[in-house]
Order: structure tokens, then C-alpha cells, then sequence
């Protein structure tokens, strides 16, 4: 699931030598401003006397590595309230063994923050998807690697950390059956169906590999069709016109080639306007299924593909909200039946 990637990427990233240590530092400083009641009352002065919003500090959680981009955010913009209740003789004693952010740490929290937020985008786009499908995997991918290429100003830290993630998340795509399946999910959807992120001769490539799927499975189908015992029908009876002049007017039927059907369809649905990256993919196949009936089989078998684990994830929660410690009796069958209602049944008020 491409939701984990990032996620296995980044903490790649973050274990670098220069990136861990700051994260030491800025959990420590977290911790103590949450543990402790007067240097909270004091950070809280700090906040109104230098007109700096009234935000509590946030810890990060090892579950969600989105969660580091928003402790070093609030952090950088909290950084001089809380250098300043550190310095208050209030909190200075308890504060003794408080390391603050050096002005290059300082710099360095800016800047993975700044790195981090088209990932924490990718992130909740994918979180608030009500059906993220893995068509949009290799689009997403694109645009990470894209946020990561190294810039001239990179510092030292912010190179070597867009390579561990650069590296982590590439080689998590090098099984050539995976990368077919994703190149034939992403041309499938009429959002992303141009492919703007492979060359020409790829392009060509994974359209000419749609079409021999497409002639398989339909030749799959046919010869179970041709296995299932036929039902006997009775001979149909010559059509008058055709018995009156059928030997005056001949007409030499030609039958095309079934794959040249396909390609012809698949041609017609690439020069297809693509629709836009918000609208509804599935809503648009209902609409243009009988335009590509060939296409709208597969279309509906690759795109049915979660490209995410984040549905299955609330299943489970939604579950642990209905079997409660006062509803532990509930048969699996009325569980079932509950969650279904829960999650497709709209309620107007």
C-alpha cells in the first residue's frame, strides 16, 4: 500500500545522524513544557506578551510520521516563546538540563518542515479520499520524488535526507509485475490516462500492453464460455427479404480482427479528452461504458484496487465502536450488519 511507503521512506530519512539528534532535542523541550505545569503557565505569558498564537506544543507519534512535520511546525513557530519561559526564572532551575535549538539546528527544523509538506498533503489527500484507487499510486510517487530532487541552496542535511528518501521509496518499485499493474491502473483512469511522467516509448509500451491484456482476457472468457454444455435452441427460420434476394444481392462480409476491435478502442479512448483530476473516475465510466465496453471490463477490475489501507483501517475502528464493552454479547452476524449500516447508510436529518 503506497500509504506506508512514504512512511517507511521517511523514517529512513529521519534515522540520519544530524536529523535524529534534532528530534531528540525538540522532544525533550515538548515533554518538559507538557510535564511540567509552571513552565506551561509561562510559555502561555510568553505567547501573548510576544503576540504569538496561543498554541499548545506538539508531541510526535511513532505510528504516524506525518505527526514529526507537525511537532517541528508548531516548534519553529513557538521558538521564541519557549526560548523565552526557558530563560524566566520560574522555569530557568527546572530547566537546567534543556538544550535549545542551536541557530543551524533551528534552520535545519525550517527546512525539513518546508520538505515535509507536500508529503503531509499527499498524506491527507489520501486519508480523505472516500475511494483513493491504486491508480493514483504512481502519480503520487511522482510528485514525492519531484518534492525531493536536490536544489542548489540544499544544505548538507537536507541532500543526504532527500537521498535516503529518494532511494527508500525507488526501490520499493522495481518489481517489473507491479510496475505493469500500476502503468495499466493509472492509464485506466480517465484522470491521469495521459501519463505525463513516462517518455514516449513507454507510453507506447503500456497502452500496447493494455490491449494484449484486454485480447486475453476476452479470450479467457470466450473459451470458458465454450466449455459451459450449450443449451439446444431451435433453428432459426430464414428472413423472407434475405430468401428473396440474397442471390442478386451479395454482400462479401469481412471480419475484423478482434485485436485490431481493441486497438481501435483503445485508440479512440486515449485521444479521449481526460477528465479532471477532480472529478469522479467511476462516475465517468458509467457514463462512457458503452463507448469502451472492452476497456470499462478491465477499468473496472484494476480500479477497483484500494490504492491505500486506510479504508480497511477504519473497518476496525468502526468495529471497536460498535462491539463495546456493553455490547460484547452482539452475534458476528448483527456485528456485520451494523458496520454495514454504519459505513452506507445516510441518515438526512
Amino acid at each position: 500500500m503506497f500509504c506506508t511507503h512514504p512512511e517507511l521512506a521517511a523514517k529512513r530519512a529521519f534515522s540520519l545522524k544530524a536529523v535524529s539528534r534534532l528530534l531528540g532535542k525538540v522532544r525533550k523541550v515538548v515533554t518538559f513544557f507538557h510535564e511540567s505545569t509552571i513552565a506551561h503557565q509561562t510559555l502561555a505569558v510568553k505567547q501573548e506578551m510576544l503576540d504569538i498564537p496561543k498554541h499548545k506544543l506538539i508531541y510526535d507519534v511513532t505510528t504516524h510520521w506525518i505527526t514529526i512535520h507537525d511537532m517541528l511546525e508548531r516548534y519553529v513557530e513557538q521558538q521564541p516563546a519557549i526560548h523565552s519561559a526557558v530563560l524566566d526564572k520560574a522555569v530557568k532551575k527546572s530547566a537546567k538540563d534543556i538544550a535549545m535549538l542551536t541557530d543551524n539546528e533551528l534552520q535545519l527544523a525550517e527546512e525539513l518542515v518546508q520538505l515535509l509538506n507536500p508529503l503531509k498533503t499527499m498524506t491527507t489527500l489520501l486519508g480523505s479520499e472516500t475511494s483513493p484507487t491504486s491508480s493514483m499510486i504512481l502519480p503520487l510517487k511522482t510528485m514525492a520524488l519531484k518534492s525531493m530532487a536536490p536544489g542548489p541552496e540544499d544544505s548538507a542535511t537536507i541532500r543526504e535526507v532527500k537521498a535516503a528518501f529518494t532511494q527508500d521509496l525507488e526501490r520499493r518499485y522495481k518489481d517489473a509485475d507491479l510496475l505493469g499493474y500500476l502503468h495499466r491502473a493509472t492509464a485506466l483512469d480517465p484522470r491521469f490516462k495521459s501519463l505525463p511522467f513516462l517518455h514516449e516509448a513507454c507510453f507506447d509500451r503500456v497502452y500496447k500492453d493494455l490491449v494484449n491484456k484486454i485480447v486475453e482476457r476476452e479470450l479467457q472468457f470466450e473459451a470458458v464460455q465454450c466449455k459451459r454444455p450449450s443449451s439446444s435452441s431451435p433453428p432459426q427460420k430464414k428472413v423472407t427479404m434475405s430468401n428473396l434476394f440474397g442471390e442478386l444481392f451479395k454482400v462479401e462480409e469481412q471480419a475484423k480482427p478482434f485485436s485490431k476491435i481493441i486497438e481501435e478502442e483503445v485508440t479512440a479512448y486515449k485521444m479521449a479528452d481526460c477528465l479532471h483530476v477532480d472529478a469522479d473516475p467511476f462516475a465517468w465510466w458509467k457514463t462512457n461504458q458503452s463507448k469502451f465496453p472492452h476497456i470499462a471490463k478491465l477499468a473496472q477490475q484494476c480500479l477497483s484496487v484500494p490504492g491505500t489501507c486506510v479504508a480497511s483501517e477504519r473497518v476496525f475502528s468502526t468495529a471497536g465502536d460498535i462491539v463495546s464493552a456493553s455490547r460484547s454479547r452482539l452475534a458476528s452476524e448483527n456485528v456485520d450488519m451494523l458496520m454495514f449500516l454504519q459505513k452506507n447508510l445516510n441518515v438526512e436529518e
